[in-house]
């Protein structure tokens, strides 16, 4: 590695602050769950006990390594632990990125600062698991030039991948580059193609000593072909407009002066475009190679000839950075990890926290039909409950083939069924937001339906089956 400076010092530190976010994730509260059954011995928190829909249903729990990680942290330092984490995190993920081009100081700075602009979307919301598949990309990225000069390297990609896939199902990504990656160095040196067939089929190998074997391959083609995600959930969505134009002129304007990379770029493209939670590894991906390229160095070197200019610009930007953070980012952290009321009103899903309290607290529990993007929240904060659908659930399969986010959302709707539904799964409570379809039909008369309205505030409507 290049010798640290003082600047770099400087750089990392506001990267560090900058990433100091409260844990925003929405399926935060199963993964800590999870993590605390698996500390207490319990299995691989792969059988579905928190919902009534697809109860038992068997999934792959291949998040398993990263909930044994996060769910000690918040034990231990409860939101700061997992702020810290974040922090941590992303900033040895951009210390590889950073590490790995071979430019000046300024051009590695402005390189991290794109990726960052451009996938802060999905950065914003905190740690995340798939955040370990950022973090795991960018070792790769580091590495694999390191092994054309050290060879013996090649002996911790196994290793990685092996981590990799016990804690997102990203690794495949990873597996797609080592692909490209091996393709392009057997073409430069076809005397390598062993070498090269040795680390693609051991990495791919290590992928499968997991509790789940295979299934995690499945389960990724089943997101990727199966159910149609983009139309349900969020993150599974396109990127808006300008980030997907922006990602498909860059993909093929890449291709135009690097045959050798268009490959991997091109395929990081397709599956950013195809949902936004990939934007930001097809960007960390696009600028390393993007600043390999000799063009780009000749253009950076001619525009940069003077070396008291580069260092005055990496100064400014790592100045400008740590200012931003110390601004605005650490006093958001702060305010919002100070209590649980304020991490509850910063949330932007608005989590129900006093209708949460409310339910705690009475005597009878049973089953709640919930709004989905608090599923993850409740199975966190009111274990004794089961409740109806959840973060993980989306592109499990049913019996009549819809997903359960669909029969979900028919059932908010009210749509033919949804009173037989409700009654199918024995559902008890009900906790949506105010104004949804189904609060609009019962709040004037609900006993007409059943049910007796038994809170209310501006987050949440609560009803309790009669």
């Amino acid at each position: 590695m290049k010798k640290t400076k003082p600047v770099d010092w400087l750089f990392f530190g506001a990267l560090f602050l900058l990433f100091l976010l409260p844990p925003y994730d929405p399926d935060l509260g199963w993964q800590l769950r999870c993590g605390e059954i698996i500390w207490q011995r319990q299995g691989f928190c792969s059988l579905n006990q928190f919902s009534v829909l697809l109860a038992n249903y068997a999934w792959p729990n291949y998040y398993w390594l990263y909930q044994t990680i996060i769910f000690p942290l918040f034990r231990l330092a409860g939101l700061w632990g997992l702020t810290l984490f974040n922090a941590l995190l992303m900033s040895l993920a951009f210390f590889f990125f950073y590490q790995a081009i071979p430019n000046y100081r300024w051009e590695k700075m402005l390189a991290v600062g794109l990726v960052i602009f451009f996938s802060w979307g999905v950065f914003s919301l905190g740690i995340r698991s798939q955040l370990l598949g950022f973090f795991f990309l960018s070792l790769l990225l580091w590495l694999l030039p390191e092994i054309e000069k050290k060879p013996k390297l090649a002996a911790f990609l196994p290793l990685i991948t092996l981590v990799w896939a016990n804690s997102h199902g990203s690794v495949i990504i990873g597996l797609i580059l080592l692909l490209f990656w091996g393709i392009k160095e057997t073409i430069k040196q076809p005397k390598r193609f062993l070498f090269w067939l040795i680390i693609l089929f051991s990495t791919t190998a290590f992928t499968l000593l997991n509790p789940f074997g295979f299934k995690i391959y499945q389960v990724a083609w089943h997101h990727f072909a199966g159910v149609k995600l983009s139309g349900l959930i969020a993150e599974w969505v396109p990127p808006n407009k300008a980030i997907w134009w922006l990602i498909l002129l860059s993909g093929l304007a890449f291709s135009f002066y690097s045959l050798f990379n268009s490959l991997p770029v091109l395929a990081f493209a397709f599956l950013a475009l195809k949902a936004r939670r990939n934007v930001p590894l097809y960007f960390l991906l696009f600028f390393y190679l993007l600043f390999f390229l000799p063009q780009t160095k000749k253009w950076l070197g001619t525009w940069l000839q003077k070396k008291d200019l580069r260092k005055g610009l990496a100064a400014l930007t790592a100045t400008l950075i740590l200012s931003f953070s110390l601004v605005f980012q650490l006093p958001l952290a702060f305010n919002t990890n100070a209590s649980w009321q304020n991490y509850c009103q910063k949330s932007r899903l608005g989590y129900p926290c006093q209708a949460v309290e409310f339910l705690r607290n009475q005597p009878e529990k049973g089953v709640i039909f919930n709004r989905y993007e608090w599923g993850g929240f409740l199975i966190w904060q009111l274990p004794e409950y089961q409740i109806f659908v959840d973060g993980r659930m989306p592109a499990w399969p049913t019996l009549s083939g819809k997903s359960p986010y669909t029969i979900y959302l028919e059932t908010l709707q009210t749509r033919t069924g949804w009173q037989e539904t409700l009654e199918k799964y024995g559902i008890d409570w009900i906790l949506i937001s105010p104004g949804t379809y189904m609060d609009l039909l019962l709040q004037p008369e609900p006993k007409n339906f059943g049910w007796q309205e038994t809170f209310r505030d501006n987050v949440s409507a609560v009803y309790k089956k009669l």
